[in-house]
């Protein structure tokens, strides 16, 4: 497998905000392949705070299980709060293996991960930024314990 090229990646991120979280997470790796939960402040990323999701990474079997839905996502996907349920609870339901395979994904790849997402979900048209970085288990660094996953809303629209 090719190295991770950190620079080309963030080349392709377009939105400010998700920029800067990616600069934050290299900056908290201090030179690790990646940061662990412990060395984030949520502090240090108000500025996109209410659209991040952290993800526990469970294993035998692999599943997602979201510790924090932001509350900006909760307003603009208007299906509830999922803090505390798994990724293949998300509804609809055809929804929820497209985001169980981008977490498998980010989870085997083991370096973070972004898409523009253009979805039509529920009679809406739904177009978003994600960026998902994974983060180690402090006590074993080369497992991944937990994704953070930075979503901005780009556009909605109700469909006819």
């Amino acid at each position: 497998m090719a190295a991770f090229d950190a620079e080309a990646f963030a080349a392709q991120i377009r939105h400010p905000h998700l920029q800067r979280f990616f600069a934050y997470w290299r900056d908290k790796a201090a030179g690790r392949e990646m940061p662990t939960r412990n060395d984030l402040d949520p502090v240090d990323f108000r500025y996109v705070l209410g659209h991040v999701i952290l993800v526990d990474v469970e294993r035998d079997p692999l599943r997602f299980r979201f510790r924090l839905y932001g509350a900006g996502l909760i307003n603009f996907f208007r299906d509830g709060d999922y803090t505390g349920k798994y990724a293949d609870q998300l509804l609809p339901a055809d929804y929820a293996p497209f985001v169980v395979k981008a977490y498998t994904a980010a989870v085997e790849g083991r370096v973070p991960r972004y898409a523009e997402r253009d979805l039509t979900m529920n009679q809406q048209r739904i177009v978003y930024d994600v960026l998902t970085l994974p983060l180690a288990d402090p006590a074993a660094p080369d497992r991944i314990a937990m994704l953070a996953v930075a979503m901005l809303p780009i556009a909605r629209k109700q469909l006819t």
